[in-house]
């Protein structure tokens, strides 16, 4: 009982601060700072988070990256932040100013640290991730110039104090697991040297251990199965580093797997139902719930989490534009705010952010004011204090 009610009282609260409308936006308190990448723009967009879920754009609202930039990494410290730059093959770093959300480039007087050596080596970076201790950054790399092992995987040691970068000797790593075509996200356990890579319709997650130096070495069983068919999208791991969730898009199911040593072993009656064409998912900081952008149905899949199984959630899926909207959102990307109260849709097609609260039990209601319309086709979005 105490739980339905703390429910209802959420939603009421939610939709008297929803009533303030576009209005309201521009007083509400600030919650955090939310960064977007996107499609269409070779910049990072900086908006402020309103207390109420909507988004306003800072003073200060855009700052240059190289050519495409595809991802955004944040530091364990919240003190940097970095972008790698596909058609470039660089990453760009940038501190964070905690009051005002004003990102500076990292050593102004040096130029974007290159990927590599050279795009023979390594291109087209799409993927990044730091280690837990905020020691290494690792960048997925789709091409090269060779045919046999095209992908690799880049690694730089990270300056703590100043977030520059340097490549550790050997980098960058290539492995056969690597093989298939176009491998698609890159995640890395938040509290072990660990690092998985999901490698896109091989249908397969290749996994790797982290060395003192950040060399990396895969792992016994590497590559992992999926499912028979699996095209293996976005990747997500749980707080605690004890399960890996990954999106099916061919299946239209989520993946479910536990970690041991590094090892992922699927959790009974994975896979689980999803929408159609999930394509990334999300938890939130409890990984209590779990979330999945369903690129095909244009809506959000949120499930209970219990021991890696997932039940879907009341009312799920979520559609992330409300009825009779115009245009087709194509969600491609989501995450669940620094708060742990509203939920961000990434809808690439309609160029929009979508905004949902939460309510206690995980199930989710779209804000008055969403969706929010961007200049880019949103490719990825961060949030922080």
């Amino acid at each position: 009982m105490k739980a339905f009610i703390a429910t209802i009282l959420f939603f009421v609260i939610f939709l008297l601060s929803g009533c303030l409308g576009s209005s309201g936006s521009s007083t509400a308190p600030t919650l955090a700072f939310v960064y977007v990448v996107g499609t269409g723009d070779n910049s990072i967009r900086a908006f402020e988070e309103k207390t109420i879920g909507d988004l306003a754009l800072m003073p200060i609202a855009s700052f240059a990256t190289n050519p495409r930039p595809v991802a955004i990494a944040l530091h364990p410290s919240k003190n940097f932040l970095y972008v790698p730059n596909q058609t470039s093959n660089t990453v760009s770093g940038f501190s964070i100013d905690h009051v005002s959300g004003v990102l500076t480039p990292i050593g102004t007087a040096v130029p974007p640290t290159p990927a590599c050596a050279a795009p023979a080596v390594c291109a087209n970076p799409i993927g990044i991730g730091i280690n837990s201790s905020g020691q290494f950054l690792f960048l997925l790399n789709q091409g090269s110039a060779s045919p046999a092992i095209p992908a690799s995987i880049s690694v730089f040691s990270i300056d703590t104090a100043r977030g520059l970068l340097a490549p550790v000797a050997g980098s960058p790593f290539q492995f056969a697991s690597l093989s298939a075509p176009n491998p698609q996200f890159l995640t890395v356990s938040p509290n072990a040297g660990f690092l998985y890579v999901s490698n896109g319709t091989a249908g397969t997650i290749s996994g790797f251990s982290i060395g003192a130096n950040g060399t990396l070495a895969e792992l016994a069983g590497s590559p992992f199965p999926v499912g028979a068919g699996a095209t293996v999208a976005g990747l997500t791991i749980d707080s605690k580093g004890q399960f890996l969730y990954a999106a099916d898009s061919a299946n239209n199911k989520i993946a479910s797997f536990s970690i041991s040593g590094g090892v992922l072993a699927a959790v009974a009656g994975s896979p689980f139902s999803a929408g159609t064409t999930p394509v990334s998912v999300a938890l939130d900081s409890t990984a209590s719930f779990l979330y999945s952008a369903n690129k095909g149905s244009n809506d959000v899949s949120a499930y209970k989490v219990s021991s890696g199984v997932l039940t879907q959630l009341p009312g799920s899926p979520f559609a992330v534009i409300p009825t009779g909207s115009i245009g087709i959102p194509q969600p491609s990307f989501l995450t669940v705010d620094v708060t742990n109260t509203f939920l961000y849709v990434a809808d690439f097609g309609s160029s929009n952010i979508s905004v949902f609260g939460r309510a206690p039990d995980g199930t989710l209601g779209l804000i008055t004011d969403s969706p929010f319309p961007l200049s880019v086709a949103p490719l990825w979005i961060v949030s922080t204090q």
